[in-house]
């Protein structure tokens, strides 16, 4: 029997794109922040969804992923996952 798989999505605004990962959520954020290249400040926080629609996490401007939402962070908190 197969395991189930998780799909994420990650949020940015009003806009919704399938990812495959954490690590695709920052890949794919990092290559649009830079290729926009208005800066980080400019650029709305990413959320990452799973497939029940529960909140999972966000990207941080400099691509690490971390739990929860970002109003949540704190100074001593460790990513979910470093920036790609």
């Amino acid at each position: 029997m197969n395991a189930p798989t998780t799909t994420l999505t990650m949020v940015i605004g009003r806009r919704r794109y399938p990812v495959a990962s954490l690590a695709d959520a920052s890949a794919k954020f990092c290559a649009a922040r830079d290729k926009a290249g208005t800066g980080a400040s400019t650029t709305p926080t990413p959320m990452l969804y799973d497939d029940a629609g529960k909140l999972v996490g966000y990207v941080s401007y400099n691509g690490r992923v971390w739990a929860g939402h970002p109003r949540d962070w704190k100074a001593d908190g460790k990513p979910m996952m470093e920036a790609m």
